[in-house]
């Protein structure tokens, strides 16, 4: 089988070559594993950033809608005061004819 040493030289080399082969296809395999988990990791982060967003735009929407109504209910309460006051200012204009 081996004759001369070159032949020994060529089973050693395409050993080497086997082993070289081996480890890339290794290599080549973690390289793809790191890509896909950096691919889920972005995925990920990219979800999470648009539910913050969708989160942001409804506490958005529910300030502004708060704060429409909120001028209405504070013309209410205005008019409360005043028909309070003026109730108040009827009462006490009352008490004081009748004492007189």
């Amino acid at each position: 089988m081996l004759e001369t040493s070159k032949d020994l030289l060529y089973v050693v080399i395409a050993f080497c070559v086997l082993w070289l082969t081996v480890f890339f296809c290794w290599m080549l395999y973690y390289v793809a594993m790191l890509l896909k988990q950096a691919y889920d990791l972005t995925r990920s982060i990219k979800e999470k950033l648009e539910k913050v967003d969708a989160l942001i735009d409804f506490a958005k929407n529910k300030i502004e809608k708060t704060s429409s109504h909120l001028g209405l209910v504070a013309a209410g309460v205005g008019q409360l005061v005043k028909f309070l006051i003026n109730r108040r200012a009827e009462g006490v204009a009352a008490k004081t004819k009748k004492k007189k």
